[in-house]
């Protein structure tokens, strides 16, 4: 159904809000990963490790398998510059050699991703003084724009919130357009995780999220 759209410049967003829709009806993000495996920056269904052994990488529709140790061994995390909603503009490569970073696609219509917030804030909380740095990256177009401040304020988000509202990075790190979709990038700037939708109470996609930044934050 992407393919179909893109051909035809159907406008990002309008894409992204049916998409996002779909995969928030469900509490989970959508479409299954392409044939013969995900792209080096596409994620398959549910939590992957980089580096995991193959038949073993992910959760919730994919292969069950014991949890892979999270390695530099991902791709590289393609650069980016967005503005942030305070007005000032950050740039991927800003932490690189420096910081564990965790990048978390959403938008104020996917319930999930306002419902997975309060984890993040908690994660963030406890590792922000370790070398560890949260970028929320709004997915909303201009119509939608005006609720961004009250859903980071009643989230308690409290880390920047990039905004992409023309889709140009979303689309790089996540052609496909689940809802949320979250991904842990080491000092080296390799993507070690990738996790795509959020069910509430799922420990164990919860554990290896924060496995794969505590062993990135170790790896100094």
């Amino acid at each position: 159904m992407t393919t179909s759209l893109r051909p035809l410049r159907v406008p990002a967003q309008l894409v992204r809000a049916l998409t996002t829709t779909a995969c928030c009806a469900a509490l989970a993000a959508c479409g299954p990963s392409p044939a013969g495996g995900p792209d080096p920056v596409t994620p398959g269904d549910g939590t992957t490790v980089a580096g995991a052994p193959e038949g073993g990488t992910t959760e919730g529709g994919g292969t069950e398998g014991g949890s892979a140790p999270a390695t530099s061994t991902g791709p590289k995390a393609p650069d980016f510059s967005l503005p942030t909603l305070d007005g000032d503009q950050i740039s991927l490569s800003d932490y690189e050699g420096k910081k564990v970073v965790l990048l978390d696609f959403w938008a104020t219509h996917c319930d999930p991703c306002l419902r997975e917030m309060p984890e993040l804030v908690e994660i963030y909380n406890e590792r922000k003084d370790k070398g560890f740095i949260v970028l929320a990256i709004n997915t909303d177009g201009p119509e939608t724009a005006a609720a961004i401040a009250s859903k980071v304020k009643s989230t308690g988000m409290n880390f920047p919130v990039l905004l992409d509202e023309d889709s140009e990075v979303v689309d790089r790190y996540n052609p496909k357009g689940e809802m949320p979709f979250t991904l842990v990038i080491d000092r080296s700037g390799s993507i070690v995780l990738r996790r795509a939708g959020y069910q509430p109470g799922d420990e164990a996609s919860t554990k290896k999220l924060i496995e794969a930044i505590d062993t990135a934050l170790a790896n100094k």
